[in-house]
């Protein structure tokens, strides 16, 4: 990683001077922009696992569960308002830097303009959702939540810039200086306050210091205007992203809505802790990989499409095998984890996250798939997918939730996830014939290598009893497989070697 300086560049004369960064090769800058993500990433979810550590021992599961109820509905406006408007950014090729420019200007406009409303809605929002969970501090604290959505869209749109240009470094210390600055501060409130609105306003406080941060990490400033041709562009885009991001509201956020409903506080402050857990590899992973890989397939359509199959399967088959190789300890070891870093009022948490452990692979390979569709710029393959996988989603949630509670709801997504998986990989198979077949002999393989791993780590794991000593043998089960698939998949050894030299 280079050394990074805040003069480095002079983008606010007209967006960019990055000349350099910009002409180096493309898989340099996703190599680079990769190690930059991942590293983001990983620091980012060692904080906010500093931060629920911490949290879980000061406050009880009733206050992440009412924290849970606000998000619920904050998250639903969000959805329903949004138009993926930075994606026009880095999937459009500009003619010009005043077009990019009258771009960025417009794009802020537009999300400043729905920030203020989203704050809005929020607030009138706040009585019925308190008393759909029958929760009277609802009314409270769902406005202030609101404030959050409102910052936000003062952040500067400079930052999507970077993205455009696959250069990440930048970013990654703009979100490390924002998340141990966040941190701190709810870790702080935590230990004054002790309740609910710890989080509240340590989220709300961390997103202040997000959007000031911007202007000191960019030195683009937005203005207030509104350019037909680029505000037809956002619309444009905006209709699939508004249908994706309702899906995905529903994904996320039904679960929680049901489980805060049907089985009270304790349980969502359970669930949510398990889902976090196991959402943890899709973050450093899979959003690292969408957010380096989103910007190179646009390049790489616009360039060389006739490599897009290799470029695809190579990302494919490391990050499965990578996700398959976290889920299995996770899936033998749920419970003990749960216990040993959080305590035993955490019990119902360890038994929804066995269940969610499987979600991570399919989840993670629905984002992979989605992620190619966009850099192709078929966002409707993306909104069919993402529909017809909350449809099935909402179909099994309100039964199982109720025959199974907790776990019940991690079911439902695994059967929500695997459906998506199916669904992609047909819309994938339109797009480059011939290639379904290749993917699930990979799959296969992997799977296996999984399998055997699970059987001897689970045989070892009999002769165990205490939680750390399980712990610790329960990381066979990720070592066997990746010895596995490296001692017979040349490819894997190969492409490894490609992205980690």
């Amino acid at each position: 990683m280079t050394p990074f300086h805040l003069t480095e560049t002079r983008s606010a004369e007209i967006i960019s001077n990055r000349i350099d960064a910009v002409n180096l090769p493309l898989a340099k800058r996703v190599r680079s922009g990769l190690s930059w993500n991942v590293s983001s990433s990983l620091i980012a979810e060692a904080i906010r696992f500093v931060r629920s550590l911490v949290l879980a021992r000061i406050l009880v599961p009733e206050d992440f569960g009412l924290f849970g109820m606000a998000l619920t509905i904050v998250a639903a406006i969000n959805a329903l308002t949004m138009f993926g408007l930075d994606r026009t950014i880095v999937a459009t090729k500009f003619a010009s830097r005043d077009e990019l420019k009258a771009h960025l200007d417009t794009v802020w406009s537009a999300g400043l303009i729905r920030s203020l409303i989203i704050a809005l809605l929020v607030a009138a929002s706040a009585l019925p959702t308190a008393q759909f969970y029958r929760q009277p501090q609802l009314k409270i604290i769902i406005p202030i939540l609101g404030l959050v959505s409102l910052v936000q869209g003062f952040q500067n749109i400079g930052l999507a810039i970077l993205r455009k240009e696959v250069s990440f470094a930048r970013i990654f210390w703009y979100e490390l200086a924002t998340n141990v600055v966040g941190i701190t501060l709810t870790i702080a409130l935590g230990l004054v306050m002790r309740n609910v609105w710890a989080l509240v306003i340590g989220l709300l406080l961390t997103t202040v210091v997000g959007t000031i941060l911007s202007y000191v990490f960019h030195s683009y400033r937005p203005r207030l205007t509104f350019e037909r041709i680029a505000l037809r562009r956002v619309l444009t885009l905006g209709k699939f992203a508004l249908v994706i991001a309702f899906a995905l509201y529903v994904m996320n956020m039904a679960d929680n809505v049901m489980i805060g409903r049907l089985l009270g506080t304790g349980a969502l402050g359970n669930y949510s802790l398990a889902f976090n857990i196991a959402s943890a590899p899709i973050s450093v992973l899979i959003f690292s990989l969408a957010a380096v890989l989103f910007p190179a397939y646009a390049e790489i359509t616009a360039q060389r499409p006739n490599i897009l199959e290799l470029a695809f399967t190579k990302v494919f088959s490391i990050a499965l095998m990578i996700m398959v190789t976290i889920a299995v300890p996770l899936f033998l070891l749920s419970g003990e984890v749960v216990q040993l870093l959080f305590g035993s009022k955490w019990t119902t948490a360890g038994e929804a996250l066995r269940v969610l452990a499987l979600v991570i692979p399919l989840r993670g390979l629905s984002l992979i798939i989605s992620t190619f569709f966009w850099g192709l710029n078929r966002p409707k393959d993306v909104a069919v997918g993402a529909t017809l996988e909350a449809v099935v989603f909402l179909a099994a949630l309100y039964p199982l939730i109720r025959a199974f509670g907790v776990t019940g709801a991690a079911w439902a997504a695994v059967i929500a996830y695997s459906f998506a998986g199916v669904i992609r990989l047909v819309a994938l198979s339109e797009i480059i014939p011939g290639i379904f077949p290749k993917l699930f002999r990979i799959s296969l393989f992997i799977l296996a290598a999984a399998g055997a791993g699970l059987l001897i780590a689970g045989f070892g794991l009999r002769f165990l009893t205490s939680p750390l000593p399980r712990v610790m043998g329960g990381l066979l089960s990720s070592i066997i497989p990746t010895v596995i698939l490296l001692s017979f998949k040349a490819d894997l050894r190969r492409w490894l070697n490609e992205w980690f030299s």
